[in-house]
C-alpha cells in the first residue's frame, strides 16, 4: 500500500515492536502499512465515529488483517490496552489533539511513545508539552500541498522549552525543507500583517514573530552557505 508523504513520516516515527494505537484511523491505511509491513504485531485501529470506523473495518477485511489489526470505537485514548507503547493522533486540529490528551491523563504514561500531527498551530502543542514537562525526542516536516510538522515526545520529564523551541521545533532545523517552510510561513504572516490594523491587539505579538521567523532565516541561510563551502 502506497502511503501519502504525510502517513509515510508517521509510519516512519513508530518504533519497530511496538503495539499502536492509531486515533483517528480515517480508512486505516496506517495501521494496514504498520501490520503489513512487520513494524508492529499488533495495531488498534480507534475513531469516534461509526461511519469511519466502518470503513477502516472494510479495509482491513480486504487486506485480511483481521487478527493483527483491531477496529475500535472510542473516545480518544481513553481506556487502552495496557500493552499498547504508541500513540499515533494525526489529520486534525490542535484543540481537538490537546484535548484527546487532556482528557485522560492517566494514559499519559511513561512507557509510551506519542506521535502527533495538527494540521496548525503546531507552536500550541509544543507549548502544551512544555507546560506538563514532558520529552520532546523527534520531529518531522512534511510538504504536501501544506506543510505538515510532526511532533514525537514521550511522558518523561524535560524542562520548559524556550519561545524559539515552541515556535519552531527542537529538531526542525536539521530538515532539508525547514528553509523554504520558514520562507512560507513569513509569506503567510506579512500577508496578514498588510491587512491588520496598526492598533489591533495581535499586531505586537505577530511583529514579533516575524521577526523571529527571519533570525532563523538567517540562521538558516548561513548554515546552508557553510555547508556549501565545506
Amino acid at each position: 500500500m502506497a502511503l501519502s508523504k504525510r502517513l509515510l513520516a508517521l509510519y516512519q516515527m513508530v518504533e519497530r515492536g511496538s503495539v499502536t494505537a492509531d486515533i483517528g484511523c480515517d480508512h486505516a491505511q496506517l495501521s494496514i502499512a504498520l501490520i503489513q509491513n512487520d513494524i508492529c504485531p499488533h495495531v488498534y485501529a480507534c475513531d469516534l465515529r461509526e461511519q469511519p470506523l466502518q470503513r477502516a473495518t472494510e479495509a482491513i477485511q480486504a487486506a485480511q488483517l483481521q487478527n493483527r489489526i483491531t477496529p475500535c470505537l472510542k473516545n480518544g485514548i481513553a481506556q487502552l490496552a495496557p500493552e499498547v507503547s504508541t500513540i499515533v493522533i494525526a489529520g486534525m486540529g490542535v484543540e481537538t489533539a490537546l484535548m484527546i490528551l487532556s482528557d485522560h491523563p492517566e494514559e499519559l504514561q511513561e512507557q509510551r511513545t506519542f506521535i502527533i500531527q495538527v494540521n496548525r498551530h503546531v507552536d500550541k502543542l509544543r507549548s502544551w508539552i512544555s507546560k506538563h514537562h514532558y520529552t520532546i525526542v523527534k520531529e518531522a516536516l512534511v510538504e504536501e500541498d501544506h506543510f505538515y510538522e510532526i511532533v514525537c515526545f514521550r511522558c518523561q520529564y524535560h524542562g520548559a522549552y524556550n519561545e524559539e523551541e515552541q515556535l519552531f521545533g527542537v529538531y526542525l532545523k536539521n530538515e532539508p525543507l525547514f528553509e523554504r517552510y520558514l520562507k512560507h510561513q513569513l509569506a503567510q504572516l506579512e500577508l496578514i500583517l498588510a491587512q491588520l490594523p496598526c492598533e489591533h491587539p495581535r499586531r505586537m505579538h505577530m511583529e514579533r514573530q516575524r521577526q523571529m521567523i527571519l533570525k532563523q532565516l538567517n540562521q538558516a541561510h548561513t548554515k546552508t552557505v557553510f555547508n556549501e563551502e565545506l
